[in-house]
Formats: C-alpha cells, sequence, structure tokens
C-alpha cells in the first residue's frame, strides 16, 4: 500500500517512530507525536516507500 492508502493508526505509528528515529524521547512526545509531526513531515520522509499491514503493530497478520 502507498503513504496515501495508510490509516490514520498506521500514520500515528510512522509518526511514533520518526521522532524516536535520531534521539530518545518521553512517553509524553509519543502520546503528542500527532501534534509534533505533520502530515507532510510524514509523506516526505516515507512517501516514497511501499507499505504492507505487516509494517505497523497495529495491523500486523491482517
Amino acid at each position: 500500500m502507498t503513504f496515501n492508502e495508510l490509516t490514520e493508526e498506521q500514520k500515528l505509528e510512522l509518526k511514533q517512530n520518526f521522532l524516536t528515529k535520531d534521539h530518545d524521547v518521553s512517553y509524553g512526545e509519543l502520546a503528542d507525536a500527532d501534534e509534533l509531526v505533520s502530515d507532510e513531515e510524514l509523506e516526505a520522509e516515507y512517501g516514497h516507500v511501499e507499505f504492507s499491514n505487516d509494517d505497523f503493530c497495529c495491523t500486523a497478520g491482517r
């Protein structure tokens, strides 16, 4: 699936991953990931990736 086909839950998981790639983050930052990382930033980072449900904890095995 493409970036545009991801669910909001999958995008949130990506945003949390995006926050943790360069440094340690707090639980509060993970909880606020949707406000801290824009959809535009996320698409710039992952827009070229072809995903599957198994790439995400929230949809693995579906």
